[in-house]
């Protein structure tokens, strides 16, 4: 991840606290909604806009800068992955505590 992905990771984390934390969730769980949420949004942003363009720009001839993409894009998409995994227990756990009031 570079240096402005992480500097945006970090300023639409500080934005996406609030939200967690207004309908309900506990403090640990909004921290990490919060941190997991940016990190999925700003490497899914990065994935659409630049690293598939790049694989779908680069000619079929130039085999190492395509190898060395796909090796940076699975990088990425495990990131990715790692982040949701990261994300679904709060996820649930919230998604629960909002169908309870519900209910009431």
């Amino acid at each position: 991840m570079s240096d402005p992905e992480t500097n945006e990771i970090i300023s639409l984390q500080e934005r996406l606290i609030v939200r967690p934390n207004e309908v309900g969730a506990r403090a640990s769980a909004r921290d990490n909604l919060a941190r997991q949420f940016a990190h999925v949004a700003v490497l899914g942003s990065s994935f659409a806009g630049r690293s598939l363009p790049l694989f779908m720009a680069i000619e079929s001839g130039h085999t190492n800068a395509i190898q060395t993409l796909l090796v940076s894009i699975k990088n990425d998409l495990e990131e990715l992955r790692d982040a949701i995994q990261d994300l679904e227990p709060d996820l649930s756990d919230l998604i629960e505590i909002l169908g309870k009031h519900l209910q009431k």
